[in-house]
């Protein structure tokens, strides 16, 4: 019990130190909803304080009778308790009464001036439970004197603030008849305050929708008498104890406590809940005690769950720095962060209106969530970069790269997947995260992302190492065809490029003629790719045979071709001319020969007559287009166009330039070799030599000798091995004549060495001497 404070004084101010009054009432215990409000209402010196010190064991000041009869109470007085006197003593209940004095009406001190009276009547009607109308027995059936007409504004006010709404919400009214002594029966003045209320009920300017409602609606009536202070003073005390059952033990008929009269307000906002309704009463405003209690429990609910998010994220942040990549322990620091902190807000916050209560409950869940989804992402994105790293690894390991990219890649996905979900599953279940599709489209995103570029990177590799493959064949085994030009050349090199073409790609292709480079592409990019295969090798083989048929190359083919035809015969064997007439005719046919790949090598043309036009093409390349070079000659960039027309002509002016020089030393070989060696001087060697001849044919020695010389003779000049004999022979020759040198040298010194004595013989001569001397 404590001492009562004015909870709003004569002024009408509401007392802003009453929170901590209501702070040392409670003294930090958790009352929660577990307490009353109760209001006394009634005439001035009725004994109102009296009977609330004597119910509630109070210290509300009262009236000395034998002093002066005047106004004790002024304002609104606010008391606390926890002690009933009933019959079972003055007993400590469990629960909490916050007991209402109100200023007594129709006093002399106020006058005509009844405003005040009106608006604590409204205030108590407001903010209470049970509001006691205290009132003398003599006074029932009085209209002023029982205080029907200002019960009568009350319900007035009541009734259009609160008719319009489904309102469980009820109080109860509480007539304690005062000085009762038994005449007349309780019931027969029940009857008639009943009576006296329906009727101002009834003539109530009651609001639309309103009309057929009854006072019941709003209120429970209970009445009950208190015998005479003074007079029956036993009988008082007793009354008292039998009204105090009432407000204590549930099992009593009636029990004045019903969950409807309560306000739905834990005890902390009560205090504000009532400041605001006197605001209201006190401006004239429209009181709306529903939204005043909304009110309160916005506040004290928006209070509480900004307390509990601040404990919540006090250290949260450092914390969870600490384990950001350990997943068991992050889910349940986050778990337990969570929890603690809905918990601490539902144990407090769940007290108020349950629809506010909730809807407050559902905004401190979003920011916690959120702050625990961000963490999440956080957590997310680190083994995002994990997986996507040892995606990557397992793509690139050495042993499993001969496995076609497609099938590799399906293998890795579902391990990192399985072990993504795995984490992403432990969060959602441990209600950590409560959205999960952003995070999987995220690393879905990122995955198809990583795998776009892992593929690009061995297609480039793959593509790459194609291109170097026919690269190297086109370099060899097209040059080689253009080394040895036919009518048929182009033929041949296209041919040819077809056939490196396919068996490059050979385990690409499919049954149907289609490639496929086994790294999961849609047909449509797998033929694109083929394209770009094609289309550089088309690049290639164009870029060697433009860069190879130059004008000197092109000379130097046709003037081969004229040799091995005009040196030649069928057989292969070189020619031995022997008249002119004869090489006249074979240098007219090997010229033939020659001219007739000339228009071959100048523009690329099939057999058919077709020109060679590659089938794909870059890009960048910029079709038929001609350029003009150095010399100021316009060229066509078009594969088929090897020379101009002038370079054509040039080729053709260098190449009878070289074959007319060839046809002279033919024929000036034929003049020397017939004019050289006179035919006397053959009948000569022989008319001299003849006996020599007689004697090596005579001799077996010598005939053996000749066939070995003349076999050799024939061999030496068939494969042109002189060059090598008189190599050989000047060889032999020089060592002998250095080895001749040598014999005659040694032989010169010996003889001087044998006339006169050397310098070492003479000095072994002159030591002898000397030792003899001695």
């Amino acid at each position: 019990m404590s001492d009562a404070i004015q909870l709003i004084n004569e002024q009408k101010d509401y007392n802003k130190e009453s929170l901590e009054y209501f702070k040392r009432c409670i003294d930090g215990r958790d009352v929660g909803f577990n307490y009353h409000v109760i209001s006394v209402f009634g005439s001035q010196s009725s004994g109102k304080s009296t009977l609330l010190n004597h119910l509630f064991n109070t210290k509300f000041d009262t009236m000395d009778a034998q002093v002066k009869r005047q106004q004790t109470t002024k304002g609104i007085w606010l008391a606390h308790t926890r002690e009933v006197n009933n019959n079972a003593g003055t007993q400590e209940t469990g629960s909490d009464y916050f007991i209402l004095d109100v200023e007594g009406s129709d006093g002399a001190e106020r006058g005509e001036d009844q405003d005040f009276e009106r608006k604590a009547a409204l205030f108590a009607i407001s903010v209470s439970e049970v509001l006691i109308v205290n009132m003398w027995e003599q006074q029932v059936g009085l209209y002023q004197g029982n205080n029907m007409g200002l019960l009568k504004t009350v319900f007035e006010v009541n009734l259009s603030l609160f008719g319009k709404r489904d309102n469980d919400h009820k109080m109860l009214l509480l007539f304690v008849i005062r000085d009762f002594v038994g005449v007349t029966p309780l019931e027969s003045l029940r009857e008639s305050l009943v009576n006296e209320l329906e009727k101002i009920w009834s003539d109530l300017n009651k609001p639309a929708g309103c009309e057929d409602s009854t006072i019941y609606d709003f209120f429970d009536l209970e009445f009950t008498g208190l015998a005479h202070k003074l007079l029956q003073e036993e009988n008082f005390f007793n009354d008292m104890k039998k009204l105090g059952d009432s407000f204590v033990n549930e099992s009593t008929d009636p029990y004045y406590f019903k969950s409807h009269y309560h306000h739905n307000l834990p005890v902390d906002g009560w205090n504000m809940y009532a400041e605001q309704c006197w605001e209201q009463i006190e401006n004239n405003r429209d009181l709306d005690l529903p939204t005043q209690q909304i009110l309160v429990a916005r506040f004290k609910t928006e209070d509480i769950a900004n307390e509990a998010y601040g404990k919540f994220i006090e250290t949260y942040t450092e914390d969870t720095k600490a384990i950001i990549e350990k997943r068991e322990e992050l889910v349940s620091y986050l778990k337990k962060t969570k929890d603690e902190c809905i918990a601490e807000y539902d144990e407090r916050a769940s007290r108020y209106a349950k629809a506010v209560y909730e809807e407050k409950r559902i905004e401190l869940l979003a920011k916690v969530d959120g702050q625990l989804y961000e963490t999440s992402l956080t957590y997310f994105k680190k083994l995002s970069e994990k997986l996507l790293q040892q995606l990557e690894d397992e793509m690139k390991d050495k042993q499993s790269l001969k496995t076609p990219f497609e099938e590799r890649y399906d293998i890795a996905f579902e391990k990192i997947e399985s072990e993504f979900d795995n984490n992403v599953t432990e969060f959602f279940s441990n209600d950590v995260i409560t959205k999960v599709k952003d995070i999987e489209l995220k690393f879905a995103k990122d995955l198809d992302l990583k795998k776009c570029e892992l593929r690009d990177a061995e297609l480039a590799n793959l593509i790459s190492r194609i291109k170097k493959h026919i690269t190297a064949r086109i370099k060899e085994e097209e040059i080689e065809i253009l080394t040895k030009p036919s009518p048929t050349l182009w033929d041949d090199v296209t041919d040819k490029f077809d056939s490196i073409i396919s068996e490059s790609l050979k385990r690409f292709q499919l049954e149907d003629g289609t490639y496929d480079f086994k790294m999961g592409l849609s047909q449509e990019n797998n033929e694109k790719e083929y394209q770009n295969i094609r289309a550089f090798a088309w690049h290639i083989l164009g870029t060697i045979v433009h860069d190879y048929l130059k004008e000197d190359t092109i000379v130097s083919l046709l003037r081969d071709r004229f040799e091995a035809k005009f040196r030649y015969d069928h057989n292969d064997i070189p020619r031995l001319w022997k008249n002119e007439e004869e090489i006249d005719l074979s240098f007219r046919i090997a010229k033939e020969h020659a001219l007739e790949i000339l228009n071959v090598l100048t523009i690329a043309v099939k057999s058919d007559g077709t020109e060679v036009i590659p089938d794909a093409q870059d890009d960048d390349a910029e079709g038929d287009v001609y350029y003009e070079d150095d010399s100021g000659v316009y060229h066509s960039q078009r594969f088929a166009h090897i020379l101009t027309e002038a370079q054509k002509e040039k080729v053709l002016q260098q190449f009878r330039r070289q074959i007319n020089v060839t046809v002279l030393d033919s024929k000036r070989s034929i003049i020397t070799s017939s004019t050289h060696v006179p035919i006397w001087v053959y009948v000569l060697i022989v008319v001299l030599g003849w006996n020599e001849f007689m004697m090596i044919i005579r001799n077996p020695l010598g005939v053996t000798f000749l066939l070995i010389s003349v076999v050799s003779f024939y061999f030496i000049q068939r494969l042109g091995l002189w060059g090598h004999v008189i190599r050989v022979a000047n060889t032999v020759i020089g060592e002998t004549r250095t080895t001749i040198k040598d014999k005659l040298k040694d032989f010169v010194l010996e003889e001087e060495h044998g006339s006169r004595p050397t310098a070492s013989s003479t000095s072994f001569e002159m030591k002898d001497l000397s030792e003899k001397e001695d």
